[in-house]
């Protein structure tokens, strides 16, 4: 943290804590739709015991595990105590949709829109971690990710219709798993006020799932691979691939996360640049998640262009240190967050 103490004496004289309140304090009012992929979470804690004598596998013992509530769900959760009202549309498996631990993980203050895919389960991902220095083994996916079918986008397509002019902004995570395709895209794109988009390439849709699928878009995050790969610029300066981005795809305004160095914020031709926050991590999963939630209501009320990456890059250390999608990064962890930071 001492490296980065400059950048934090600058963002406190500034600003200031109070102006920074301020800024927060004025997401209050704000309604928001927020679209995308359900995903459960569930963490195996084991303790290793080494190789099996007879196998070249590892042998572990089961402890014990926890779900959490992953996806869009967690998106939806990290936003709720900033703004008034969250409207989340997503989709769910017929085969064990878990729909009251749905239900239950998400604040009073969010209201569910739930759509049945056939023939599938509801997305879990099933993490097994050693218990004493919290390393993920390996991870198993329980997933139908192929493309919904045109009656259920017609549903889709006809709700968001009616509903997406109700709301001040849309908050998107294609977390590329079937849900999210063309005809939804456009939808988002025609009827949104504000619309943010955070387009993941993960395992399970690597080389499918890039940004240059939506044409329309007030605000991204990425991270550092999601800025390369649709470039397949790979080694090239960090820079200069954004540059060539805003050129290449026309976006304006995003937020690139570049893990242990920070984060670069991209607004008309300028660079912002956040350092780190935090000196310990606990776990990584789910931080971007956060990142783009606070990001995104930053920009829709146009807070200054140092404060967003400033905030969000807050955000994203106290996710870093929860496990898995535990808990939520709420207003109020945040204000004690900057507050330490600053005095």
């Amino acid at each position: 943290m001492g490296s980065n103490q400059n950048y934090i004496d600058g963002i406190k004289k500034k600003f200031g804590l109070g102006q920074i309140e301020s800024c927060v304090d004025k997401l209050k009012s704000l309604n928001a739709l927020i679209i995308g992929d359900t995903i459960i979470d569930e963490y195996v804690f084991v303790n290793l015991k080494g190789r099996a004598t007879k196998d070249p596998i590892l042998s572990v013992g089961y402890r014990n595990h926890e779900v959490y509530a992953g996806g869009i769900l967690a998106i939806a959760g990290h936003t709720s105590s900033y703004v008034n009202k969250i409207k989340v549309v997503t989709l769910v498996g017929n085969h064990s949709p878990k729909m009251n631990f749905i239900k239950k993980s998400l604040p009073d203050n969010v209201e569910l829109k739930i759509f049945t895919k056939e023939n599938s389960p509801t997305t879990l991902k099933k993490r097994y971690i050693d218990h004493y220095k919290n390393n993920k083994l390996f991870k198993i996916e329980f997933m139908n990710d192929s493309p919904i079918n045109k009656d259920l986008t017609e549903e889709i397509v006809n709700y968001l219709n009616e509903e997406i002019p109700k709301y001040d902004l849309v908050v998107v995570g294609d977390f590329g798993h079937g849900f999210i395709n063309d005809a939804i895209r456009e939808v988002l794109k025609k009827k949104s006020k504000f619309l943010s988009i955070d387009v993941q390439s993960n395992s399970a849709n690597m080389g499918y799932n890039y940004i240059n699928h939506y044409n329309k878009v007030d605000f991204i995050k990425m991270d550092e691979p999601e800025l390369r790969l649709p470039l397949m610029r790979r080694y090239e300066d960090i820079e200069e691939v954004i540059a060539e981005f805003n050129t290449k795809f026309g976006y304006s305004k995003f937020l690139v996360s570049l893990g242990k160095q920070g984060s670069l914020f991209f607004n008309n031709g300028h660079i912002y640049k956040s350092p780190i926050l935090i000196d310990t991590v606990v776990d990584t999963t789910g931080a971007g998640d956060a990142v783009f939630a606070i990001a995104t209501i930053l920009m829709y009320i146009k807070a200054d262009n140092e404060l967003i990456p400033f905030i969000a890059n807050c955000a994203g250390g106290i996710k870093t240190n929860i496990m898995g999608n535990k808990e939520s990064v709420t207003k109020e962890k945040l204000m004690r967050f900057i507050k330490d930071l600053l005095e």
